[in-house]
């Protein structure tokens, strides 16, 4: 289904002013879009996280409005929703929240999804450039398993997957991450060899452990997708229970990340 062809609109704003009524249908559109339980997750987290047999039984990871009010609208703090909808329906979201770093603006993407009937046709990046407007961050950072959100933020904030500064991320990862209002980013480790003395055997590269156990072949196969065009993958493999890690630096040559 083609977004474009409908009449899709956008809604931008900032907490308090994010009403229950949003948060209910932001929590709905993760539990039934995201992603479903890894293989490993019931081991690590409990029977909640149990699948079934077959893909079309696999449970779907649940979102609450508790949780996502935890994760993506940290007390004290400037926090952003974006979202789409056609006819009403709300089809893409994106939840960010700012905070000072090293006396700076910095802005993390704390949830990205988008309706699996409406994904491939730019949706994402769409969202990430409304919640760029109206504020001038010196940088951007995303912890993700799915390489179209990566790629989605690269494209909005960044230079796209062809011209990846993975300096940025090298430098401030540890700093950014400890400095984050929010607990998922701020107990997150550093993995791969990008923090590392050489490479990892495994493969990865920039990534980080979040104890988030989703399954991966979804993620694969979109990574897929983009290899089959010819583009470089920097971010190298992805383990079990960890994300892809992103910090992108803002346009201006005068900020913390060249420091």
């Amino acid at each position: 289904m083609s977004a474009a062809a409908q009449s899709l609109v956008f809604e931008r704003c900032e907490s308090p002013n994010v009403t229950d009524h949003m948060l209910e249908e932001a929590a709905r559109l993760f539990s039934e879009d995201y992603g479903v339980w890894g293989p490993l997750a019931e081991e690590k987290l409990g029977r909640f996280a149990k699948r079934g047999q077959s893909l079309s039984r696999r449970n779907r990871i649940r979102m609450s409005v508790n949780m996502l009010q935890r994760q993506c609208l940290p007390a004290d703090t400037r926090n952003i929703y974006v979202c789409a909808k056609v006819e009403d329906r709300l089809i893409g979201n994106v939840f960010a929240s700012h905070w000072k770093y090293d006396g700076q603006t910095f802005c993390w993407i704390s949830q990205l999804v988008v309706d699996c009937t409406f994904r491939k046709q730019g949706l994402a990046t769409k969202l990430l450039l409304r919640l760029r407007e109206g504020g001038t961050p010196q940088g951007f950072g995303i912890l993700s398993s799915h390489p179209a959100a990566i790629s989605a933020a690269l494209r909005a904030f960044g230079n796209g997957l062809d011209h990846v500064d993975l300096e940025t991320t090298k430098k401030h990862a540890r700093d950014v991450l400890r400095s984050a209002p929010i607990n998922y980013v701020n107990n997150a480790t550093l993995y791969g060899s990008l923090f590392e003395d050489g490479p990892k055997k495994d493969g990865a590269v920039s990534s980080a452990f979040t104890n988030f156990w989703v399954d991966h072949q979804e993620p694969r196969d979109a990574l897929a997708a983009i290899c089959k065009r010819g583009i470089h993958w920097p971010f190298g493999e992805l383990m079990e229970g960890h994300e892809y890690l992103v910090l992108i630096k803002a346009g201006s040559s005068e900020n913390l990340w060249d420091g």
